[in-house]
């Protein structure tokens, strides 16, 4: 009884072990750099380009999942939930927003007279990935500045 239970034991923490690293596995993916403009991101090679660049979705089907490179974005117009997350450099601000199981990050760059913002939409599991975008958005005046 001991050994059946001990092997169903460890056939149960096997399968866990293995959906794991298939589930970090399709998280990892392969990466893409894009360039608008003056700024560039790392985003998922699976995001496609939408709205002649201005968005790019994991798919169609998910018109809401992904990156949208916004043309600004006005502070006060964030919702109330959104959280200002640690300061990560010179002129750039960042939030977060949670609503049920859903992840809304912003950012926005401003420096004397310029701005760039992007805004980028996922579910809770691809809370990590979509905070990797986040960390590589770098608008190019930024490195001038910083």
């Amino acid at each position: 009884m001991k050994t059946r239970t001990l092997v169903s034991g460890g056939i149960v923490v096997f399968a866990c072990v293995v959906a794991a690293a298939v589930w970090i596995g399709t998280q990892s993916g392969s990466w893409r750099v894009i360039h608008n403009h003056s700024e560039s991101l790392t985003i998922p090679a699976s995001w496609h380009a939408m709205n002649k660049g201005k968005a790019y979705l994991e798919s169609l089907s998910q018109k809401d999942d992904g990156l949208w490179l916004l043309p600004g974005l006005n502070p006060a117009d964030l919702p109330a939930t959104a959280k200002l997350m640690p300061k990560v450099g010179n002129h750039i601000k960042e939030w977060q927003v949670k609503k049920g199981n859903q992840f809304t990050y912003y950012g926005l760059w401003t420096d004397r007279h310029q701005s760039q913002a992007i805004k980028i939409h996922v579910p809770r599991s691809q809370q990590n990935l979509a905070l990797a975008v986040l960390g590589s958005w770098r608008p190019s005046s930024q490195s001038a500045a910083t």
